[in-house]
């Protein structure tokens, strides 16, 4: 999502850094590997595909730290936020003089913070609007420690969803209007999640982590959410699937930061699919993929193939 995935702020929604077309050069995640090696065994791809991962973990933290750094800016700038966000254990009081010495952890704190932090941000959406950080952005952040290395892993679809101009609506009519919007759409969400199979992994303001069994289930769901859209706004949704990392009540790993990148590209009513996605999900009744186009996400070390599906 950029820094911030609300398309009423500048430099995000469907900016080239978010989401671009890319020429294919060698490998493109969700539509097989087209190298020049493609026959000479799995080896060296399977090598391959280990240093993308090491190299996608590195650009990640690198990420990680620099909006880490920019939010604690944000932060020292507005004293009062900073004093509240101290009070709620989301930041560290020394943080005001001194960054700590990984940045990341800013982000991972709030997100580390699970539902008391939901509850504020519920209660004060604009909090998130006046530091510039999106909900899906905090929700996809990776923690500040990892899990250990037997935690159980499963291979899901992952969803993230978000609203187009919660931020300018927010601006507009207040935190309380704002707190009921919210209030109306998450249970409308947990209720179409649910009824396709899946679970609310975490939702932060407007934003929900979603996970299915089955790639379809994650498609059919988010083009529901897209039609229940909460008025004035309307929903946008964002795809992938793969193996992720499952501790108790999250999900973390590769396919959900792409899957948050995806759905930095999607319009608002838009809905964003990964070519995994769509290979998983085969035709259903109703239901049109475009062709899936190779693009570049931010953060993601090699191109990712990305297809809009929508109503017949």
């Amino acid at each position: 999502m950029g820094l911030r995935a609300d398309p009423d702020r500048s430099g995000i929604g469907r900016s080239p850094s978010d989401l671009e077309p890319l020429v294919p050069e060698r490998t493109i995640h969700g539509v097989g590997d087209v190298s020049s090696d493609h026959h000479r065994g799995g080896g060296r791809r399977a090598r391959r595909h280990e240093l993308r991962g090491v190299r996608a973990e590195e650009l990640s933290a690198a990420i990680g730290r620099r909006v880490g750094e920019t939010l604690l800016e944000k932060l020292r700038g507005r004293p009062a936020a900073f004093e509240r966000f101290a009070e709620l254990g989301l930041v560290d009081p020394t943080w005001l003089e001194a960054s700590p010495e990984d940045p990341s952890h800013v982000l991972a704190r709030l997100r580390d913070a699970g539902t008391a932090f939901a509850r504020t941000i519920r209660e004060n959406p604009s909090l998130l609007a006046d530091l510039d950080l999106s909900a899906v952005e905090v929700l996809s952040a990776p923690p500040a420690s990892l899990p250990s290395a037997d935690v159980p892993k499963r291979d899901l679809a992952v969803v993230f969803t978000d609203l187009e101009g919660f931020t300018a609506f927010t601006d507009g009519e207040g935190d309380a209007a704002a707190g009921r919007l919210l209030a109306a759409h998450d249970p409308t969400v947990e209720r179409i999640v649910r009824g396709r199979g899946g679970r609310v992994v975490k939702r932060l303001g407007d934003g929900h982590l979603l996970t299915f069994e089955h790639a379809e289930a994650g498609v059919l769901a988010s083009l529901e959410l897209i039609e229940a859209s909460p008025p004035p706004l309307r929903l946008r949704a964002g795809a992938h699937a793969g193996e992720v990392m499952a501790p108790p009540g999250d999900v973390l790993g590769h396919v959900v930061n792409v899957a948050a990148r995806v759905t930095a590209g999607a319009a608002g009513g838009e809905s964003l699919v990964t070519g995994e996605i769509r290979e998983r999900s085969g035709d259903l009744p109703g239901v049109v993929f475009d062709a899936p186009t190779p693009r570049a996400l931010r953060g993601i070390e090699a191109p990712v193939a990305v297809c809009a599906v929508h109503r017949v």
